[in-house]
This record gives structure tokens, sequence and C-alpha cells, in this order.
């Protein structure tokens, strides 16, 4: 009676603990790959951040579009390959940069093979991502790079190795012998089949398997489909096992399982431990077993569920604290949670205290001291070196050891290590992408933020602000005279002092180039604005001293001021810029407020610009003349070409209203062309028809002479037309001429070679100096008008203009005066033996069938020339 009740406990035992154990590696099961998945998907998501974050960095941007617009592309490859460092120097272990064409311009780090073991994950349509392994996980993003104005300028690509990912997936010891753990994704046009990752060799570590076998799916069909749950079944082996399986984002599926046989044979195993205490306990009689059976199977049945329940109570730990380095939370709050989710593991819950120690500062629990006894700690590593310290000790030195906790610390400690790694990344990302590579101020975008916020509140406070739009003088002369890195270094001397002269709540940022951005918050009135303005003007003008080089450099600033100015960020940044060309106009060196009027001459001037795209398609361009007459016997020398815009609201509007928004648009270069052509055209119309033809004088603005097409076009016009350079002469100012010395010398000993004459235009209002004038080919110096309009009553007047002539000649240079309009002054100029004159006095700028008049009476008498002249 005694032996069955004995065989009935048994059994009573033996179910009883095969339910637990079959329960608890379920549930091991099921949580264990809820963290994998979400390990997985968190690595995989900050990748792809990462790639975003830098494709939106300005210095980046700026790096391409300086290879496009320089010839060498060296200072553009320089800046990439600068980006690219800083970039790797992160976490990437590869980039690559390609052009608008996808051909490679840099490629930086160690790119992997992609060999065959890929999967395209399924992300946004604006990056590209592939998911391979090589000896190891790796992620590859592809992004297009655009520039400011949301236009295309290249790709890049990065590629990211993932140590976690990896560790995740090939770590021995799952649950039991046979764990088993796959990382699927579909194939989009073969909907049965999948691509899996397997913990197999190297070799295999990649498979294209079918979803459905037997017309049975398989666990990852259904994590695949966006299911998650646990199922008994067959797996892509046909043996029976018990998986787990769960959606990941971006496309994947992923299964955990384990052979349902040692699931069975776990139990088997726990069944034979009993009886054969069973068996020992019969030994000893029906006494010992009435005493001492059950105690001993409670005992055995207690050890197993309390090794379970930590090793439960350990993974539901590290879950919840991986949840919380998954938030978005400061590392204050994410240690307190890290601690606080802690100390419930450990044996007597009142009794163990922590610390985490993270830079300079340290987290720790209530009752916390140094040198407690039992201590056990783990180091928190960052990449690659040591930045804090996990530290759990107890209180009373009468508990028993920590030692069995250690691979838990130990765990905690490496993630929270790649979690501070992670967020130090995160912080210089967003700090390049949001401030100057080169001074480190606040950049365009970050400006935008700031000047919101100082809106809201300034408006909530019905205060004023100002935005100061600071632009250096002169500062391309000293960059491209000194060199880029004297220019990089006064840049950020100048953002130096531009941040010493604000408060502390005020904001400077760098626009780009040499503009600079200055938004003061909370101003009482306008004249605060005027204040800081002229500090700054003050403090620009003390000299930098930078690599044994005393600069000196002065500023415009225009200013912006809410709410009269504009109530939005895009208004007063805009308004500010005006205000500041009109403090270059003003002499620079000075600030000017924006005002209505220079509102309304902005806006004009926007119309105006947006008509002139179309001049040339509408064949509105015309071109006038003027005659240029010898002294003193009064003979047609040659004609000068001016541009006239026929506009159809405006009517003919002269250079002087249309030039410079040519210059700033571009449109100079191909109106520049027409003008050449057009001149070339009329030249060889008058040759057909037997006119005399003198030299024809055409404008060059600054920007078509540094056009690096400039020489090339001309000899293609030339040869096009079939005119010959002796007949046209290039006017060009003496500012053009200072600017990258050694180029001006090539470009106009180029010119002077194809057989083109060279003409100083409005000498004596520039840089004159005999320096430059023995350095190049010039013919002719044409003397301004503004120092012959008074040349009758000003003495100081004649005195310029007599050494400006007597210069010329000794350098064996002719002189054309301008702006001649009474006898008086042509009187004066044939005493100083002035070579040749032009002006009202003879003839305004008339059409091409009035200087056609000309041309055919050219060989007359100079009395019959001046009476046309005086009928004009």
């Amino acid at each position: 009676m005694i032996i069955m009740l004995i065989l009935l406990t048994s059994l009573t035992v033996y179910n009883v603990m095969q339910r637990q154990i079959e329960a608890m590696a379920i549930s091991g099961l099921e949580v264990a790959l809820e963290n994998k998945a979400k390990h997985i998907e968190k690595q995989i998501t900050h990748s792809i951040a990462n790639t975003k974050a830098i494709s939106t960095r300005l210095f980046l941007a700026q790096s391409l579009e300086k290879f496009y617009s320089d010839s060498s592309q060296r200072e553009g490859i320089r800046r990439l390959t600068q980006s690219a460092k800083k970039i790797l120097s992160t976490h990437f272990s590869g980039i690559e940069f390609y052009d608008t064409n996808d051909n490679l311009i840099l490629g930086a780090g160690n790119l992997s093979k992609q060999g065959k073991l890929a999967v395209k994950l399924d992300t946004e349509s604006d990056i590209n991502t592939i998911l391979f392994w090589n000896h190891g996980f790796i992620v590859r993003n592809s992004i297009q790079l655009i520039n400011e104005y949301s236009e295309p300028i290249g790709r890049v690509i990065t590629e990211e190795r993932m140590p976690d990912l990896t560790r995740v997936f090939t770590e021995a010891a799952l649950i039991g012998n046979t764990g088993d753990f796959l990382l699927c994704a579909p194939i989009k046009d073969n909907d049965p089949e999948m691509d899996c990752f397997l913990r197999t060799a190297d070799d295999d570590k990649f498979k294209r398997m079918q979803r459905i076998i037997n017309n049975e799916p398989l666990p990852v069909h259904f994590a695949l489909e966006g299911q998650s749950g646990i199922i008994f079944t067959k797996d892509y082996r046909q043996i029976e096992v018990v998986a787990a399986y769960t959606p990941i984002a971006y496309g994947l599926g992923a299964v955990l399982k384990i052979n349902k046989d040692e699931l069975n044979n776990y139990s088997a195993a726990q069944l034979r431990t009993i009886i054969f205490y069973m068996t020992l306990i019969l030994f000893f009689g029906i006494a010992i077993i009435n005493w001492l059976t059950f105690p001993l199977i409670q005992r055995i049945i207690g050890q197993k569920e309390l090794y379970l329940k930590e090793r439960l109570n350990e993974n539901i730990c590290l879950q919840k604290i991986r949840n919380n380095l998954d938030l978005n939370q400061g590392t204050e709050e994410t240690c307190k949670n890290i601690l606080k989710s802690l100390l419930p593991v450990f044996e007597f819950q009142e009794l163990p205290v922590a610390m985490i120690k993270l830079q300079e500062k340290q987290y720790f629990t209530p009752n916390y001291q140094e040198n407690l006894p039992h201590c056990i700690s783990a180091a928190i590593v960052s990449s690659g070196q040591q930045c804090g310290l996990l530290q759990v000790a107890y209180i009373s030195s009468s508990s028993s050891p920590l030692t069995y906790q250690q691979n838990l610390i130990d765990t905690i400690a490496h993630d929270l290590g790649r979690w501070y790694e992670r967020k130090e990344a995160e912080k210089r990302i967003i700090k390049m992408a949001t401030h100057d590579a080169l001074t480190g101020l606040p950049n365009r975008h970050l400006l935008q933020d700031r000047i919101q916020q100082a809106l809201a509140y300034d408006m909530r406070l019905q205060r004023q602000m100002a935005v100061l739009f600071i632009d250096l003088d002169h500062f391309k002369t000293i960059n491209d005279s000194l060199g880029h890195e004297i220019g990089d270094l006064l840049l950020k001397a100048v953002a130096d002092r531009l941040t010493f002269c604000i408060r502390n709540e005020d904001t400077v940022a760098r626009q780009g180039g040499d503009e600079f951005i200055v938004v003061l918050n909370s101003i009482a009135e306008s004249l605060d604005a005027a204040k800081v303005a002229q500090k700054i003007l003050d403090s620009l003008m003390q000299s930098f001293h930078i690599h044994n080089n005393e600069l000196h450099i002065n500023g415009s600033i225009g200013i912006a001021v809410f709410p009269e100015d504009g109530v939005n960020a895009e208004t007063l940044l805009k308004n500010s810029d005006v205000a500041m060309y009109h403090a270059k106009k003003n002499g620079r060196n000075n600030y000017q407020f924006f005002t209505d009027e220079l509102n309304k001459s902005a806006y004009e001037r926007h119309i105006l610009s947006l008509d002139l795209r179309y001049a040339l398609e509408r064949n509105e361009l015309l071109l006038y003349y003027q005659p240029v007459m010898d002294m003193p016997n009064h003979n047609l020398y040659g004609v000068e070409a001016l541009l006239r815009w026929r506009h159809p609201e405006q009517k003919l509007i002269t250079p002087d209203k249309f030039i410079n928004l040519a210059e700033e648009t571009g449109l100079i270069i191909p109106i520049g062309e027409w003008v050449l052509k057009t001149v070339c055209m009329q030249i060889k119309a008058w040759q057909d028809q037997g006119f005399y033809v003198p030299r024809v004088a055409i404008n060059l603005s600054a920007r078509q002479f540094r056009d690096k097409n400039l020489i090339n076009n001309i000899s293609r016009i030339l040869s096009e037309t079939g005119v010959k350079a002796e007949y046209i002469a290039l006017e060009i100012t003496e500012s053009m001429l200072i600017d990258n010395i050694e180029k001006v010398v090539e470009t106009l000993n180029r010119l002077h070679a194809m057989g083109l004459h060279i003409s100083i235009d409005d000498f004596g209002t520039g840089y004159s100096s005999l320096s430059y004038l023995k350095q190049f080919p010039i013919h002719t110096l044409k003397i301004d008008r503004s120092f012959v309009r008074d040349l009758v009553t000003d003495r100081n007047d004649r005195t310029i203009v007599a050494a400006i002539i007597a210069m010329a000649h000794s350098l064996e240079m002719e002189v054309i005066a301008e702006g001649i309009e009474i006898e008086e002054q042509l009187n004066f100029l044939v005493t100083q033996k002035c070579n040749h004159y032009q002006g009202y006095y003879f003839s305004k700028p008339v059409t091409v069938s009035e200087i056609e008049l000309m041309l055919m009476n050219s060989v007359t008498q100079s009395n019959k020339i001046r009476a046309i002249g005086s009928a004009k």
C-alpha cells in the first residue's frame, strides 16, 4: 500500500514538474526572442539614422559643390576627405561619395565585399539599405545628397559593422543544446520563398528556402506575415520543434526554436532523478520513506523552481533595462531607472546597493557607501575606452557573496556602454548637422530655429528683436592672396570677436562664406541694435594677427527689426540682407537699417531679375554704338558697343540698371557671349557692305573676366564669324586687375596674343598703380568722366587728368577721355595731347543705322562730321 502511494506520488510530482519545465522553457523562448528582436531593430534603425544625419551636413554639400565648381577639383576632394575622416571617426567602417552620374569621387575606410549574402531591407524611399554577412553582420546604406535648393548633387554610401547584432546572432548559449535562431526576409518577386541567415558555418550562413513545406507554413512564415507567438511544429529540416516567432521592422522576421525531443528529454531526466532518490529511500525502509520522501522531493522541486525563477528574473530585468535604453531619456534618468530595475533581482532585496559612475558623474541607490563588502563590479566601455563603472554590494557583512550575479552585471555594463557610445555619437552628429564645421557657430539650419524661438518669446512679451546681417569687406582679397588656411583662421577669429560682442542669450551664426548673422533677443528699442552693430564694427577694426600676418578687415551690417521689418525668419533675414547691401553702397564699414524704400527697391529689383532671364529668349537686348573721335582733327577712331534692354513695360533700360543683376544671377556669361557675337556679326556685315570699320570696344564684367571659358568662347566666336581679333577692343576696370594677379596676367597675355586690344575703363577711380600697369599688356587708358566733368572749373581735376595723360604716354599707351560735353573740356585735352575722346559733345550712343552714316562719311572733313553730331 505504501509502495503504491509512493509511486502515485512520484507520478504526480513528475506531471507537475513536466508542466512547469515546459512552461518555463516556452516563456524563456518568448522573452529571449523579444529581446533579440528589439536589439536587432534598434541596431539597424540607429545605422539608418546616422546615415540620414550625415547626409544633411552643410559642409558636405558645400564640399561637393566646390568639387563641381573647381576645375582642378582638388579643393573639393580635400574637403570631402576631411568630411570622410570626421564621419569615420564616429562609428562607420567605410564611406564612398558619388557624383550625380553615379561615378565614384572618393572612398575612405574599409568597405566589405557584399557577395551573395545580402538582404535588401524595406526602408523609406529616400534611403536604400542592405544587410549582409561578411564575417559578421554589416549594414550598408545609400542616400542621395541634396543642396540647400533641394537639388541632387550626388550620393553617399556608408557601411557600418554590427558587432552587437553579430553577437546576438552567433552567441553559443541560447536555450538548450538544440536551440537555434533564424533571421529571414521575403523575396519581393517570389513570395513563396525567403532568404535566411542561419547559425551554421560561415560558408552556409545564407540560404534561400521555401516558406511553406509540405503544405505546412514554417514558423518564420507567420513572422513575415506580421504575427508573433509560439508553436509546436516542424522546422525547415522537418524536425519537430517548439518555436517562438515574431516580426521585426524593415520586413524581417525572426524565429527562436528548440527541438521538441530535447524538451521531452529534459522532463524525463528530471523524472530519472526523482526515481533515483525514491529507490534510495526504499533501501532505508518504510519508516524513512514516511519521514523523508516528501520533504526531499519538495526541496528538489524548490531548488529547480528557484533556479528557473532566478534565470527568468534576470531575463525580465535585462528586458526592462534594455527597454529603458531604447527610450529617449537623459543620462541621469536612464541610470536611475537601471538601478531601480536591477536591485529586485537579488536574493535579499532590502540589503543590496548599487552605483553607476559615468564620466565624472555618479548615480547610486539609497544607503550606498564606498568600500562595502561582497562587492562586484564591471567596467563600462565606450569606443574602446573605459568611461564608467557599474558596482553592486551588500550593506551587511553577513550576507552571502554576489559572485553568481557577475554575468548579469557584465551584460548590463556592456549594454550601458553601447548606449552611451550611441548617445555621444548622436550628439556629435547633431552638432555636425547644426553647426558650422569651421567656426563651431550655429549654421543656417539651426539659425532658423533660433530666430523662430526668439520670435515666439518676444511676440508673447510684446518686445522687439533684431537680425544683423554682417558681410566682411574685401575678405576675398585676403583669402586669395594669403591662401585659404589664413582665410579660415581669420573667419574663426572674427567668429570669436562677434561672440564677445553679444549677450549669452543672443545668437551668432555663420550664414556661409564671409557672411555672419547676429540675432538680438528682447531689445528695448531699435537703437539697441545700432549700439551692438557699432560695437561689432569697432571690434573688427582692431587688427588680426595670424601666422605673423597683421590683417585688417571691416564689415558692412544690415539691420532688420521685429516686428516693423518682418514677423518671420525668412522676411527678417531677407530684409537684413537688403539693408547690408545698402551699407555696402554707402561706402562699407557701416551699418544701415532696413526701410520701406529699400524694400520697394528690392522688390522691383527682384521682378527685374526675373524678367532678365527671358530677355535673351525674347530678343529684347540690343546694342547702341557711341563714336570715339581723334584729337585734334575729329576723325572717327572707333566705336564703343553699349548694351540696352528694350523691356516690354519699362521701355529702354540702360546697363547700370541691370548689369549688376546679371552678375549676381550668372546671366552675364550668356549675355556677354551674345554681345561679342552680335558685334562680330555687325563688323562682318559692315565689311561686306564696303564700309570703313573702326575698332569696336566691348565692356567685360568681373564675372566674365574670371570665367574659365572666356578665352575659348572668344576664339570660337571670332572663328565662327570670320572676324579678325584686331577689330575688337576689350574694356576692363582697374578693380578686376588686383584679384589673383598671376591669373590676371595669364589671361591678359593670352588675349593680347590673340590680337585683341586691351583698354582700362574708368581709370583713376580704382586702385591706380604703376606697379600693375607695367605688368599687363595694356594699350589704352580711358579717363573716367568724373574727372572730366569739372575739368574747366576744378584745378585738382585738371592736374589729375594731365598726370594720367603724361603717365600713359610715358608707358607708350594711348588715352581716351570720356564724357566730353563742352568745347572748353575738349580744348584743354588738346593742349595736353590727349589722343581720343567720346561724349555728347560729338554724339550720344546711337543705333546701328545712325552709326552707319558716320562710317560712310568717315573720310570727309571734320566740320561735316561735327555737323552730323550736332544734328543728333
